[in-house]
């Protein structure tokens, strides 16, 4: 397999277990199960727990972290050797991967301290700008696969003029109204 394109899918896959990993921690917030491993990394002393209840909520968020982190730390090594021609593409997972390394520090923080919520809020806050980076380094590293249209689409949506010149371009190419954008502006709303 071609290195950027190993690239392209681990940064797919991080942003989606960085995804799951945040679901499954709301998971553990809301179930009130914080502190059902109260000792860290491990959990009750051992890295295999009996998983019921409150732990195999706990645990869980834990084990999908460690797999985050994991795809994170090979998508930063790959990304150094194949995206050479691409210095902000290797930057932002190098970000990436301290990222996770500060989230690793953090979770273990939020255990320790016993879910002091300034040190939980921070925990999120971090997983919410690794979630972002991720999405920005998946997006890049997939540009050349997305379709044309796609981009002329977020263009034009991103330029209020540039969308009326693509709205005008469609009507004269007799493109049917259902397959315009219904938040776009029609021409008779501009007149």
């Amino acid at each position: 397999m071609e290195k950027h394109t190993l690239f392209r899918l681990l940064a797919v896959a991080a942003f989606f277990a960085t995804y799951v990993t945040i679901v499954l921690g709301g998971n553990v917030m809301a179930s009130n199960a914080g502190l059902a491993c109260p000792d860290w990394p491990t959990c009750h002393g051992t890295f295999a727990p009996p998983l019921a209840g409150a732990t195999a909520v706990e645990w869980s968020h834990r084990l999908a972290a460690f797999f985050t982190g994991l795809l994170v730390a090979g998508m930063a090594l790959v990304g150094l050797v194949s995206e050479r021609r691409r210095p902000v593409l290797r930057g932002l997972a190098v970000s990436a991967a301290l990222l996770v390394v500060a989230q690793a520090f953090l979770g273990g923080l939020v255990v320790v301290t016993g879910l002091v919520g300034m040190v939980v809020l921070l925990h999120f806050v971090f997983a919410t700008i690794l979630l972002g980076v991720l999405l920005l380094i998946a997006f890049l590293a997939n540009l050349r696969s997305i379709p044309k249209r796609w981009t002329v689409w977020a263009e034009s949506a991103a330029d209020e003029e540039a969308a009326s010149v693509t709205l005008a371009r469609m009507e004269r190419s007799g493109t049917p109204a259902e397959h315009r954008d219904p938040g776009a502006p029609s021409r008779a709303a501009n007149r």
